[in-house]
Protein backbone atom coordinates (compact mmCIF):
# COMPACT_ATOMS: atom_id res chain seq x y z
CA UNK A 1 0.00 0.00 0.00
CA UNK A 2 1.21 3.62 -0.51
CA UNK A 3 1.64 5.42 2.73
CA UNK A 4 -0.61 8.37 3.73
CA UNK A 5 -0.06 11.10 6.10
CA UNK A 6 -2.71 10.01 8.30
CA UNK A 7 -1.14 6.17 8.14
CA UNK A 8 1.93 7.72 9.39
CA UNK A 9 0.38 9.93 12.00
CA UNK A 10 -0.99 6.90 13.78
CA UNK A 11 2.17 4.71 13.27
CA UNK A 12 4.13 7.25 15.42
CA UNK A 13 0.63 7.70 18.14
CA UNK A 14 1.19 3.93 18.53
CA UNK A 15 5.09 4.33 19.21
CA UNK A 16 3.95 5.98 21.92
CA UNK A 17 0.39 4.84 22.81
CA UNK A 18 0.47 1.62 25.12
CA UNK A 19 0.62 -1.18 23.33
CA UNK A 20 -1.98 -3.93 21.93
CA UNK A 21 -2.31 -6.85 23.86
CA UNK A 22 -1.68 -8.80 20.47
CA UNK A 23 1.96 -7.15 20.73
CA UNK A 24 2.42 -6.63 17.38
CA UNK A 25 3.77 -2.97 17.82
CA UNK A 26 6.71 -1.99 19.40
CA UNK A 27 6.07 1.27 20.67
CA UNK A 28 9.56 2.29 20.95
CA UNK A 29 8.98 6.07 22.34
CA UNK A 30 7.08 4.76 25.02
CA UNK A 31 9.41 2.10 26.19
CA UNK A 32 12.25 5.24 26.24
CA UNK A 33 10.29 6.97 29.07
CA UNK A 34 8.17 9.43 26.17
CA UNK A 35 4.97 10.58 26.55
CA UNK A 36 2.28 12.26 23.66
CA UNK A 37 1.62 15.79 24.74
CA UNK A 38 -0.25 16.91 22.16
CA UNK A 39 -1.49 15.88 18.60
CA UNK A 40 -1.13 19.67 16.17
CA UNK A 41 -0.13 21.16 19.40
CA UNK A 42 0.51 24.80 18.01
CA UNK A 43 2.44 27.38 19.96
CA UNK A 44 4.22 31.23 18.81
CA UNK A 45 7.76 31.76 18.33
CA UNK A 46 9.20 34.47 20.27
CA UNK A 47 9.30 38.10 18.36
CA UNK A 48 12.92 38.50 18.43
CA UNK A 49 13.26 35.05 16.39
CA UNK A 50 10.73 36.22 14.15
CA UNK A 51 12.68 39.33 13.25
CA UNK A 52 15.99 37.88 13.05
CA UNK A 53 14.43 35.15 10.34
CA UNK A 54 12.62 38.56 8.41
CA UNK A 55 15.60 40.37 8.51
CA UNK A 56 17.36 37.94 6.82
CA UNK A 57 14.90 36.78 4.31
CA UNK A 58 14.33 33.69 5.43
CA UNK A 59 11.02 32.39 5.20
CA UNK A 60 9.36 31.17 8.45
CA UNK A 61 6.16 30.49 10.04
CA UNK A 62 5.11 32.23 12.65
CA UNK A 63 2.74 29.74 14.68
CA UNK A 64 4.39 26.31 13.74
CA UNK A 65 2.17 23.25 15.21
CA UNK A 66 4.20 19.51 14.73
CA UNK A 67 2.04 16.75 14.10
CA UNK A 68 3.21 15.32 17.26
CA UNK A 69 4.34 16.74 20.14
CA UNK A 70 6.40 14.56 22.50
CA UNK A 71 7.91 14.70 26.16
CA UNK A 72 10.36 12.92 28.44
CA UNK A 73 10.52 14.44 31.71
CA UNK A 74 12.99 12.62 33.22
CA UNK A 75 15.19 13.91 30.49
CA UNK A 76 13.94 17.09 29.99
CA UNK A 77 13.44 16.42 26.68
CA UNK A 78 11.28 17.63 23.48
CA UNK A 79 10.53 15.53 20.50
CA UNK A 80 8.80 17.47 17.79
CA UNK A 81 7.28 14.70 15.15
CA UNK A 82 6.70 15.50 11.44
CA UNK A 83 5.07 13.37 9.15
CA UNK A 84 5.52 13.70 5.31
CA UNK A 85 5.00 10.82 2.75
CA UNK A 86 7.86 12.26 0.45
CA UNK A 87 10.90 15.15 1.63
CA UNK A 88 11.21 18.67 -0.27
CA UNK A 89 13.40 21.07 -0.60
CA UNK A 90 14.58 23.96 1.47
CA UNK A 91 13.60 26.22 -1.37
CA UNK A 92 10.22 28.36 -0.84
CA UNK A 93 8.81 29.98 -4.00
CA UNK A 94 8.05 33.92 -3.62
CA UNK A 95 5.00 34.74 -1.54
CA UNK A 96 4.23 31.00 -0.40
CA UNK A 97 3.90 31.15 2.95
CA UNK A 98 2.41 27.60 3.25
CA UNK A 99 5.28 25.63 2.05
CA UNK A 100 6.46 23.24 4.05
CA UNK A 101 9.94 24.58 4.21
CA UNK A 102 8.33 27.09 6.40
CA UNK A 103 7.14 25.15 9.02
CA UNK A 104 10.28 22.91 8.96
CA UNK A 105 12.17 26.63 10.02
CA UNK A 106 10.16 27.40 12.45
CA UNK A 107 10.10 24.19 14.19
CA UNK A 108 14.13 23.99 14.12
CA UNK A 109 13.94 27.41 15.85
CA UNK A 110 12.00 26.34 19.01
CA UNK A 111 14.38 25.33 20.98
CA UNK A 112 13.73 23.34 24.08
CA UNK A 113 14.31 25.96 26.97
CA UNK A 114 11.61 28.07 25.01
CA UNK A 115 8.95 25.03 24.45
CA UNK A 116 9.38 24.30 28.53
CA UNK A 117 8.50 28.03 28.92
CA UNK A 118 6.01 28.44 26.51
CA UNK A 119 4.23 25.54 28.40
CA UNK A 120 4.67 26.34 31.86
CA UNK A 121 7.02 23.93 32.75
CA UNK A 122 9.80 24.21 35.65
CA UNK A 123 12.93 24.72 35.51
CA UNK A 124 13.22 25.55 31.08
CA UNK A 125 16.54 26.24 30.89
CA UNK A 126 17.02 22.16 31.34
CA UNK A 127 15.36 21.36 28.68
CA UNK A 128 16.08 20.41 25.65
CA UNK A 129 14.78 19.53 22.19
CA UNK A 130 14.65 17.44 19.15
CA UNK A 131 13.12 17.65 15.95
CA UNK A 132 12.20 14.23 13.90
CA UNK A 133 10.79 13.99 10.70
CA UNK A 134 9.00 10.72 9.49
CA UNK A 135 8.88 10.32 5.93
CA UNK A 136 8.20 7.01 3.64
CA UNK A 137 11.10 4.93 2.86
CA UNK A 138 14.01 6.00 0.93
CA UNK A 139 12.79 9.59 1.20
CA UNK A 140 14.95 9.80 4.69
CA UNK A 141 18.36 11.21 3.18
CA UNK A 142 16.33 14.11 1.12
CA UNK A 143 15.06 14.99 3.69
CA UNK A 144 18.25 15.32 5.84
CA UNK A 145 19.62 17.01 3.81
CA UNK A 146 16.52 19.82 3.53
CA UNK A 147 17.16 19.69 7.38
CA UNK A 148 20.99 20.61 6.94
CA UNK A 149 20.40 23.15 4.14
CA UNK A 150 17.48 25.20 6.39
CA UNK A 151 19.44 24.82 9.99
CA UNK A 152 22.81 26.72 7.81
CA UNK A 153 20.18 29.69 6.72
CA UNK A 154 18.89 29.64 10.04
CA UNK A 155 22.94 30.00 11.48
CA UNK A 156 23.39 32.62 8.96
CA UNK A 157 20.48 34.53 10.61
CA UNK A 158 21.87 34.07 13.76
CA UNK A 159 19.08 31.80 15.31
CA UNK A 160 20.38 28.55 16.78
CA UNK A 161 18.83 25.65 15.19
CA UNK A 162 17.46 22.47 17.20
CA UNK A 163 19.28 19.05 16.71
CA UNK A 164 17.27 17.06 13.86
CA UNK A 165 16.95 14.17 11.86
CA UNK A 166 14.69 12.27 9.13
CA UNK A 167 13.31 8.94 9.39
CA UNK A 168 12.04 6.58 6.95
CA UNK A 169 9.39 4.26 7.04
CA UNK A 170 9.68 0.89 5.24
CA UNK A 171 7.16 -1.47 4.55
CA UNK A 172 8.14 -4.68 4.04
CA UNK A 173 6.13 -8.29 4.07
CA UNK A 174 7.01 -9.07 7.45
CA UNK A 175 6.75 -5.41 9.35
CA UNK A 176 6.96 -2.14 9.50
CA UNK A 177 10.95 -0.94 9.93
CA UNK A 178 12.09 2.21 11.11
CA UNK A 179 15.26 3.47 9.32
CA UNK A 180 17.38 6.68 10.08
CA UNK A 181 19.03 8.83 7.51
CA UNK A 182 22.95 7.99 7.61
CA UNK A 183 23.72 11.60 9.19
CA UNK A 184 20.75 11.48 12.01
CA UNK A 185 21.69 10.38 15.45
CA UNK A 186 18.62 10.76 17.00
CA UNK A 187 17.79 10.45 21.45
CA UNK A 188 15.84 7.45 21.09
CA UNK A 189 17.07 4.35 22.68
CA UNK A 190 15.83 1.70 19.70
CA UNK A 191 16.73 4.41 17.21
CA UNK A 192 20.68 4.11 18.49
CA UNK A 193 23.25 1.19 16.70
CA UNK A 194 20.51 0.28 14.40
CA UNK A 195 20.76 -3.01 12.54
CA UNK A 196 21.26 -2.08 8.39
CA UNK A 197 17.32 -2.65 8.01
CA UNK A 198 16.14 -0.76 10.42
CA UNK A 199 14.21 -1.42 13.49
CA UNK A 200 11.18 -3.52 13.34
CA UNK A 201 8.48 -1.87 15.01
CA UNK A 202 4.96 -3.50 13.85
CA UNK A 203 5.60 -7.19 13.35
CA UNK A 204 2.90 -8.37 10.04
CA UNK A 205 2.21 -11.51 8.13
CA UNK A 206 2.80 -11.88 4.64
CA UNK A 207 0.45 -10.07 3.05
CA UNK A 208 -1.29 -8.55 5.69
CA UNK A 209 -3.30 -4.86 5.66
CA UNK A 210 0.14 -2.52 7.64
CA UNK A 211 -2.75 0.24 8.42
CA UNK A 212 -3.50 0.03 12.38
CA UNK A 213 -7.11 0.36 13.83
CA UNK A 214 -5.89 4.21 13.56
CA UNK A 215 -6.41 5.93 16.80
CA UNK A 216 -7.15 9.34 14.93
CA UNK A 217 -9.15 8.28 11.95
CA UNK A 218 -9.45 11.07 10.66
CA UNK A 219 -7.75 14.62 10.21
CA UNK A 220 -9.46 17.19 8.34
CA UNK A 221 -6.48 19.81 8.31
CA UNK A 222 -4.71 16.78 6.30
CA UNK A 223 -7.40 16.61 3.64
CA UNK A 224 -10.36 14.28 2.49
CA UNK A 225 -10.40 10.93 4.00
CA UNK A 226 -9.39 7.39 1.49
CA UNK A 227 -12.32 5.07 1.51
CA UNK A 228 -10.29 3.18 4.50
CA UNK A 229 -10.33 5.93 6.26
CA UNK A 230 -13.85 6.90 5.69
CA UNK A 231 -14.90 3.41 6.58
CA UNK A 232 -12.88 3.16 9.66
CA UNK A 233 -14.44 6.65 11.21
CA UNK A 234 -17.98 5.41 10.46
CA UNK A 235 -17.18 2.26 12.15
CA UNK A 236 -15.44 3.95 15.10
CA UNK A 237 -18.78 6.57 15.47
CA UNK A 238 -21.49 3.73 15.30
CA UNK A 239 -19.46 2.07 17.90
CA UNK A 240 -19.44 4.36 19.84
CA UNK A 241 -23.20 5.51 19.83
CA UNK A 242 -24.47 2.04 20.13
CA UNK A 243 -22.28 1.37 23.32
CA UNK A 244 -22.96 4.70 25.19
CA UNK A 245 -26.68 4.51 24.11
CA UNK A 246 -27.16 0.72 24.62
CA UNK A 247 -25.42 0.54 28.00
CA UNK A 248 -27.75 3.41 29.15
CA UNK A 249 -31.37 1.69 27.88
CA UNK A 250 -32.40 0.35 31.64
CA UNK A 251 -32.76 3.69 32.97
CA UNK A 252 -36.75 5.61 32.29
CA UNK A 253 -34.65 9.01 31.70
CA UNK A 254 -30.44 9.32 30.52
CA UNK A 255 -28.33 11.76 28.95
CA UNK A 256 -25.47 11.46 26.29
CA UNK A 257 -23.32 14.13 25.49
CA UNK A 258 -21.41 15.11 22.18
CA UNK A 259 -18.14 15.09 23.97
CA UNK A 260 -18.64 11.63 25.45
CA UNK A 261 -19.33 10.36 21.43
CA UNK A 262 -16.25 11.86 20.38
CA UNK A 263 -13.92 10.67 23.12
CA UNK A 264 -15.43 7.55 22.79
CA UNK A 265 -14.86 7.42 19.04
CA UNK A 266 -11.36 8.70 19.45
CA UNK A 267 -9.03 7.67 21.50
CA UNK A 268 -7.02 10.50 21.83
CA UNK A 269 -9.63 13.16 21.82
CA UNK A 270 -8.14 14.65 25.02
CA UNK A 271 -4.62 15.37 23.14
CA UNK A 272 -5.80 16.44 20.23
CA UNK A 273 -4.66 20.31 19.88
CA UNK A 274 -5.12 21.47 16.81
CA UNK A 275 -8.29 23.30 17.17
CA UNK A 276 -9.35 23.82 13.34
CA UNK A 277 -8.74 19.98 12.71
CA UNK A 278 -10.98 18.62 15.43
CA UNK A 279 -13.83 21.57 14.99
CA UNK A 280 -13.76 20.61 11.50
CA UNK A 281 -14.04 16.62 13.02
CA UNK A 282 -16.45 17.30 15.50
CA UNK A 283 -19.01 19.22 13.37
CA UNK A 284 -18.70 15.95 11.05
CA UNK A 285 -19.66 13.58 14.13
CA UNK A 286 -22.30 16.19 14.97
CA UNK A 287 -23.50 15.89 11.16
CA UNK A 288 -23.83 12.21 11.15
CA UNK A 289 -25.52 12.17 14.88
CA UNK A 290 -28.11 14.39 13.90
CA UNK A 291 -28.96 11.74 11.12
CA UNK A 292 -29.32 9.22 13.98
CA UNK A 293 -31.42 10.85 16.14
CA UNK A 294 -33.73 11.91 13.26
CA UNK A 295 -34.18 8.10 12.77
CA UNK A 296 -34.64 7.53 16.25
CA UNK A 297 -37.70 9.92 16.93
CA UNK A 298 -39.55 8.16 13.47
CA UNK A 299 -39.65 5.06 15.80
CA UNK A 300 -41.32 7.16 18.74
CA UNK A 301 -38.33 7.88 20.83
CA UNK A 302 -38.82 11.09 22.65
CA UNK A 303 -35.20 12.62 22.39
CA UNK A 304 -34.55 16.32 24.02
CA UNK A 305 -31.71 18.01 22.93
CA UNK A 306 -30.15 20.90 25.59
CA UNK A 307 -26.48 21.91 23.38
CA UNK A 308 -24.78 19.52 23.12
CA UNK A 309 -26.70 16.92 25.23
CA UNK A 310 -28.88 14.66 23.92
CA UNK A 311 -31.48 13.73 26.83
CA UNK A 312 -33.67 10.51 26.28
CA UNK A 313 -36.90 10.37 28.38
CA UNK A 314 -40.18 7.78 28.83
CA UNK A 315 -37.83 4.84 28.31
CA UNK A 316 -39.99 1.56 28.80
CA UNK A 317 -38.80 -1.64 28.37
CA UNK A 318 -40.97 -1.81 24.65
CA UNK A 319 -39.05 1.56 23.95
CA UNK A 320 -35.59 0.09 24.59
CA UNK A 321 -36.08 -2.54 22.68
CA UNK A 322 -36.77 -0.56 19.83
CA UNK A 323 -33.52 1.29 19.94
CA UNK A 324 -31.30 -2.25 20.24
CA UNK A 325 -33.26 -3.21 17.77
CA UNK A 326 -32.19 -0.44 15.73
CA UNK A 327 -28.66 -0.10 16.65
CA UNK A 328 -28.36 -3.41 15.27
CA UNK A 329 -29.75 -2.99 12.00
CA UNK A 330 -28.42 -3.14 8.59
CA UNK A 331 -29.52 0.40 8.27
CA UNK A 332 -27.55 1.79 10.79
CA UNK A 333 -24.40 -0.59 10.21
CA UNK A 334 -24.14 1.23 6.73
CA UNK A 335 -24.98 4.86 7.59
CA UNK A 336 -22.49 7.43 6.19
CA UNK A 337 -21.15 10.50 7.84
CA UNK A 338 -21.50 13.13 5.60
CA UNK A 339 -17.54 14.37 5.17
CA UNK A 340 -18.09 16.03 2.17
CA UNK A 341 -21.18 18.70 3.18
CA UNK A 342 -20.92 22.16 3.29
CA UNK A 343 -22.00 21.83 6.79
CA UNK A 344 -19.59 19.86 8.22
CA UNK A 345 -17.19 23.07 7.25
CA UNK A 346 -18.86 25.78 9.41
CA UNK A 347 -18.90 26.26 13.26
CA UNK A 348 -21.77 24.79 15.05
CA UNK A 349 -20.98 25.87 18.04
CA UNK A 350 -23.98 28.40 18.49
CA UNK A 351 -26.65 25.75 17.18
CA UNK A 352 -28.46 24.44 20.03
CA UNK A 353 -32.33 22.87 19.91
CA UNK A 354 -32.60 23.68 16.20
CA UNK A 355 -29.86 21.52 14.43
Amino acid sequence: MEQTPLFQLNLMIWLTWPAPPSGIVRPIFREDGFALRGIGSAFELPLEIRARAGAAGTPFKERPGPDLLLDHHQHRLFLPIECKVSSFGPDVPPGNKKHQACQAAALLSATGSYLADYFGLPAPADWQAYLLYAVSGSQEAAMQATLGHLSTRLQTAHIDPTPAGALGIHMRDDGIYLKLAPAASVPVTALQALPSDGVRVVELENGEDPRLLYLLPWDPSIGPADEYERRVLEERVRSALTSLIGSRLDAPTFEVSLDEILQAAVEVWEVWHDRQAATGFRNAVRVYVKQILAQLRKTGVDIQIRRNTFIFVQITPQVAQMVRRYLTSASFRQGEIDLWSEAVQLDFSSLADGW
